[in-house]
Formats: structure tokens, sequence, C-alpha cells
């Protein structure tokens, strides 16, 4: 195999020293634009692509930069994060190294652990639950911005997502549909995720003065199946409530299919709504109405951040933001059935 043409490479060819090519690569206004021309004929011609470790070792920095989440795939909202993360890093010239946690802490922090040692110049974490004590340690002195919405919106970079108003979205849409019997299923772990959707939703109907039904059933890790135990549960004790609303797309998925198998139509005889706008909710047989959580937005700011917080140089950040959710109707909640 040939060895790899470096600026020394480039130099001989063009009768220059390996400084003045790198000047020329770098565009660097005491080179004229005909060197810089020829340097880049020459660096083309022999497939030059340049060293990003020798760089970054130069200047001092990293142009990587590590992700977390607890989970890849179509169950979840985090591939549209690293979609957004790694585009935002590409077009500043920097990499991303993602991990998957499976919801495991010591893989979490294993995951960050090896990042670190992998010289990254800051971790973006979508913890897998509310205690983020080893992360923190795994990091050390390496930045971590976390991101989604289980830590407290008080750590150092925090990009989250309020859940809270989640709750009050929902019941403001049910409700106003004529639903006055509302539960909410959610599923454990227990989280900050889980309790700002519970609180949320709790002062909401209390507002309206009806009575919030909360049930939790099954895990996270399985949220379809969890969806499912909570409809069996539901109808175990009576006519199960005229209004659903789900932790997660995934858990509403279980609950519409299980209210199916039992005869009962939705939205004829219980409306269901989800929580993340996943794909699959907008197709015309699923028809989920949910609740759309903005995390192509998250994945930019927290790519935004990373880089700032790895180039430095005074540049304006915004270390702490909350973001939003908003309401999106579909077919599976409609008015209350008289």
């Amino acid at each position: 195999m040939a060895d790899r043409p470096t600026l020394k490479t480039i130099g001989q060819i063009a009768g220059l020293s390996h400084v003045a090519v790198s000047k020329a690569l770098r565009d660097a206004p005491d080179i004229s634009a005909a060197t810089k021309e020829r340097v880049r004929k020459i660096a083309d011609e022999l497939g030059y692509t340049p060293n990003l470790a020798a760089r970054n070792l130069y200047l001092r920095r990293s142009s990587a930069i590590g992700m977390v989440v607890p989970a890849m795939g179509d169950s979840t909202a985090y591939d549209l994060v690293f979609n957004e993360v790694s585009a935002a890093a590409a077009a500043m010239d920097f990499c991303v190294m993602l991990g998957s946690s499976h919801r495991d802490t010591q893989l979490e922090a294993r995951h960050c652990a090896m990042m670190v040692g992998n010289q990254v110049g800051a971790i973006i974490v979508a913890p897998c639950t509310s205690d983020i004590s080893r992360i923190k340690a795994a990091c050390a002195s390496t930045p971590v911005i976390f991101i989604g919405g289980k830590t407290d919106p008080e750590e150092q970079y925090a990009l989250l997502c309020d859940y809270r108003r989640s709750g009050v979205l929902a019941v403001e849409h049910l409700a106003g549909l004529g639903h006055r019997d509302i539960a909410l299923l959610t599923y454990g772990p227990s989280n900050r995720t889980v309790s700002q959707k519970e609180e949320g939703f709790a002062e909401a109907m209390e507002r309206r003065q009806l009575t919030p039904r909360i049930l939790r059933s099954g895990d996270a890790a399985d949220a379809l199946q969890a969806g499912v135990d909570a409809v069996e549960t539901l109808l175990e004790s009576g006519p199960p409530p005229t209004a659903l609303w789900c932790a997660s797309d995934y858990m509403a998925i279980g609950v519409m299919d299980a209210l199916r198998r039992r005869g009962l139509s939705v939205p004829g005889d219980v409306s269901v709504m989800g929580h993340d706008d996943l794909f699959f909710g907008r197709y015309p047989d699923v028809g989920l109405t949910t609740l759309h959580t903005p995390m192509a937005e998250i994945g930019r700011a927290a790519a935004e951040l990373a880089i700032a917080l790895i180039e430095g140089g005074g540049r304006e950040v915004c270390p702490r933001q909350i973001f939003r959710p908003s309401l999106v109707v579909r077919g599976s909640t409609g008015p209350v059935r008289l």
C-alpha cells in the first residue's frame, strides 16, 4: 500500500515548504491565488486528506464530539437527535462518536469514559435515568451537555424539553373534546421526565375540577407492551376512561391495539393520545394524535453548544434552554361519546 500523501509530499512537488502548503490549503491571505490553486490541484491528484489528529494537536483542541443515548432505532426519538447533531457538527468540520447505553447506567458511564479517553472535546448525553452522578464522574473535566428532560434544568449545560407543559396540552385537548374521565398511562423507571408529565397532567386536571387518574405499567424498554398491560389493568376494574394520554407514541400503539382486540373503537369508544410524534404516527392507518417534541432543534442546539465549548474564544453560548412541546391532532382523538 502506498504511503499516505502529506503536506511535505505536496511541497516537494510544488517546490514549497510544508508550512506554505498548509497555508495554501487553509486559504491564508499571505499566499497568492495562483499558488493556492496549484497546491489544491496537486492535493486532489494525490488524494490528500488532512491529518486531523496532527492539526488538533497543533491547535490544542479536539474536532470530535461524543454522544451517548439510551437507545437507537425506530422506537425512539434519538435517531432524529443524532442525525441533527451529526449534520450540524459536520458542517463545522467536527465528527461525532456515538454510543448507545441500552438503558444501562454502567454502560452509559463506560461509553463516557471511553470517549474522554479518545479525547472528544465535549459529550452530549441523553441520560437513561435522572441520577447522573456516574456520568459526571466518568466525564471528569470534559464538558457534558445534558439533553431530553431527565436532568435538573440548573445543570451547567442543559437543553431540556418542558414535559410539564405536555400534561397541560394533553388535558386542554381532551377536555376541549368533552372528556372528563381522562387517564395518563406511564411506565417505569421513575425519572424526571415521567414525573413532569404526571405533575403537569394532575395540575391541569385539578384546575378543571377533574379527578386525575394515573397508572404506571411496565417499563420504558418495552413501551408497546406497557401499553397493552395498562389496558388490561384498566379493563379489569370496569369500563375504561373515555380518553387516554400515553407517555410515548409506542405506548399509545400498544394501547390502541389492546383496545381494538377487546372490541373497543378508537376514537369512538376511547380517544388515545401519544407523546414524541414519531414517524409512524403520521400513517393514515395509525393517525395518532400526539405531542411533538422538538428533538431536531435540541440536536442542533446541542451540537452548536458543544462546538462553542470546544473552540472557546469568547463565542456566545446559551448553556441552558427549555424547549416546548406542541400539539399534533390526528384521528385517534375525538369528541366524547354521549
